[in-house]
């Protein structure tokens, strides 16, 4: 009987060893080692999450959007930044594509 678990696990590590994560780790050392852009980093990561969360209760004012805005547009500005959001964009877009294969059983169950 397989173990699905291992096959996840030996996943996590093939993945670790992908072109597009070690890029994202470079880039992600590089935002890190340059201080103002990585507290600008933080800040935006912060502001992400509490849009997100206020999106979801329905609680989003306009000056949320307002904010999120003028923070993406600072970020928009520092190179280093930018550089990780396109890394992280190209391992989303393999991660995305990962899971469209191992949702493949389910989504041939389903189909007519």
């Amino acid at each position: 009987m397989i173990n699905i678990y291992d096959s996840a696990n030996e996943l996590e590590q093939n993945i670790r060893k992908t072109e597009e994560y070690k890029e994202l780790k470079e880039a992600f050392a590089a935002v890190k080692a340059d201080e103002a852009s990585y507290q600008e980093f933080k800040k935006f990561q912060k502001a992400q999450m509490d849009f997100q969360t206020k999106q979801m209760k329905g609680e989003l004012a306009d000056s949320d959007v307002d904010q999120i805005k003028s923070l993406g547009e600072k970020i928009e500005k520092k190179k280093v930044i930018m550089t990780l959001m396109e890394k992280e964009r190209q391992l989303a877009q393999v991660m995305d594509e990962i899971n469209k294969i191992m949702f493949k059983p389910v989504n041939e169950l389903y189909q007519d």
